[in-house]
């Protein structure tokens, strides 16, 4: 019986152990099964991996090169093809969702590498940047006045205020000037960097006859000025009571009137020359000088002394241009007989025929925001108080699209008859630029109407009214960006006379929409819907201009057979100087 039992447990062991000995040898295949397969997709991996850096340094791809390495582990984790089957479903259902998201991805890049990538956004740049800096410089001086002329009493900064609004309206009057320099001496530089002998001579005829007309008006302005001060200032709406401490400011600074505009003329030409690094360092210098003369005179004699500061800048800002022209040839020598050649009738009419579309376009363009204040007044004592802070805050911003305003006019006025193919590329750039420029003061303007009106006033319901015109004040500053630059693409393009003939409409247009909003009261949320309408109408016509009618200039060359036209029309125009 016990030999019985000890055999049986013996061969209960033998069992066992052979059993062990199976499983050993099962797990034991299965590890080399894994083993091998996962030294099977190593090997692969690394030819891949190997294989994407020989071709990177040949700098050749294929578009399956940039597969991801989830998608060779997908490929090869399973030789089922029922699985593989499955898998592929799985993806064409997700595949429309991730072929939009990654083509909005696309589009993005794709967008911000058209803005910032490109010789010409860096031309751009070049030119824009600095020019910021020179076209702050007027409103900078009259800061620099504000600040010092704070200090000694409130009659005097009250009598400033109407001052600087009538500067602000002649220097706006005459801004023709620099931006017909501007376009002509673009023109004639190019030629000149191409070895056209003649075209020195035309940027040397142009700048002096631009320069004859600036001090002809800046000298009409002088004696107008200090003439019927008195009456000027009244019609801005001075008080009797400030007459006699406004109206000396305004006769003495008034004599700065030719110096100024003659510097406007001189930025115009160098921006021709895509220098503005030159006008930023003497307006940087006029505005030091102003510091100093506004520290030494105001505390002495109030607000004459900054009057005299202010004259004393401008007039060393112009004797610093002058003599920046003649040192690089852009005027003839002191003596030489071209100052002695009258200018022709050809080019009396050539000037004359885009500064007086500009100068009206100039007029309508202030009518616009004249007929929007006297509105507003209409409308009651608060609605003007928040009118005037929104108005600032717009006004304001607008200095931020300015650079680029002047980067179309000079951009364009040299490629769109040499090279139609830049000149689109640049004006792309311009106009998306002038989008991305438009967002953000749009936000600003935004966030200080809906956020900070209290930092101008502390009556409540201004503020209220203030913020209730805060979105419009958003949607209007980006589209005035796109539009105000669509404008300078136009100028440059030549284009100046259909400008005039938008802005008169516009002007006709927006004071029906403004009689409307007077006579039904309103308020401040229609003048502003007023303000975004016009904005809007100007786009839609520009766009239309640019884009579907046949006659204007064909800038994105949507036309067929414009590139031609436009090279021709540059031969003509080349050969008629000649």
């Amino acid at each position: 019986m016990m030999m019985m039992m000890m055999l049986k447990k013996k061969r209960k062991q033998v069992l066992l152990s052979s059993k062990s000995k199976k499983d050993g040898d099962d797990a034991r295949k299965t590890t080399k099964l894994f083993s091998s397969k996962g030294k099977g997709e190593g090997a692969r991996r690394e030819r891949t991996i190997a294989n994407y850096y020989d071709r990177s340094s040949r700098g050749g791809f294929r578009p399956e090169d940039f597969s991801s390495a989830d998608d060779g582990d997908e490929k090869f984790a399973d030789d089922d093809e029922e699985e593989r089957r499955r898998r592929r479903r799985r993806r064409r259902k997700s595949g429309e969702s991730a072929s939009s998201s990654s083509s909005s991805s696309k589009l993005a890049e794709f967008s911000m590498k058209i803005v910032l990538d490109g010789e010409e956004t860096k031309e751009i740049f070049n030119l824009a940047v600095p020019a910021l800096g020179a076209l702050l410089a007027d409103p900078l001086m009259s800061l620099i006045d504000t600040m010092f002329v704070g200090r000694i009493g409130v009659n005097e900064l009250t009598a400033l205020g109407p001052n600087a609004a009538i500067f602000q309206v002649i220097f706006q009057l005459f801004s023709f000037l620099s931006i017909t320099t501007t376009g002509m001496v673009a023109r004639h530089y190019v030629r000149f960097n191409e070895g056209c002998e003649i075209a020195e001579y035309k940027i040397r005829r142009s700048v002096s006859i631009s320069l004859f007309f600036s001090v002809a008006f800046g000298m009409v302005s002088l004696i107008v000025l200090n003439c019927f001060a008195s009456e000027i200032l009244r019609l801005v709406g001075t008080p009797e009571s400030l007459l006699a401490t406004a109206a000396p400011y305004l006769r003495i600074r008034a004599f700065a009137t030719p110096f100024v505009l003659a510097s406007y003329c001189a930025q115009g030409a160098f921006i021709g020359k895509l220098d503005s690094k030159t006008p930023l360092r003497i307006f940087a210098f006029a505005a030091v000088l102003n510091v100093i003369g506004d520290f030494l005179l105001v505390p002495l004699y109030g607000l004459r002394g900054a009057a005299f500061a202010t004259l004393f800048a401008q007039c060393a800002s112009a004797l610093s241009f002058s003599s920046q022209l003649f040192r690089q040839r852009m005027v003839p020598k002191l003596g030489s007989p071209e100052w002695k050649t009258p200018p022709t009738a050809m080019e009396i009419q050539r000037i004359t025929k885009v500064s007086s579309a500009l100068f009206f376009s100039s007029i309508c363009r202030m009518g616009v925001y004249t007929m929007m204040t006297t509105t507003a007044l209409h409308l009651g004592n608060a609605v003007m108080a928040a009118h005037q802070i929104a108005l600032n805050v717009f006004w304001s911003l607008t200095y931020f699209v300015d650079p680029l305003f002047v980067a179309s006019t000079s951009f364009i006025a040299r490629d769109f008859e040499r090279d139609a193919e830049k000149a689109k590329n640049i004006a792309k750039k311009l106009l998306l630029l002038s989008f991305a420029v438009g967002v953000f003061i749009s936000i600003v303007a935004f966030v200080v109407a809906a956020f900070a009106s209290a930092a101008f006033t502390a009556d409540f319901y201004v503020q209220s009214l203030v913020r209730s015109v805060s979105l419009y004040m958003l949607v209007s500053q980006c589209v005035s960006a796109v539009v105000f630059v669509s404008e300078g693409i136009l100028i440059g393009a030549g284009d100046a006379r259909y400008l005039l003939r938008a802005h008169v409409l516009n002007f006709l247009a927006l004071a029906v929409v403004l009689r409307v909003v007077r006579h039904f009261s309103l308020g401040l949320r229609g003048i502003w819907f007023a303000v975004l309408t016009n904005q809007i109408f100007r786009l839609v016509q520009h766009a239309n201009r640019t884009m579907v009618e046949g006659n204007g200039p064909d800038i994105f060359l949507l036309h067929s057979g414009a590139a031609g036209a436009s090279a021709e029309g540059g031969e003509s125009e080349v050969k008629e100087e000649e």
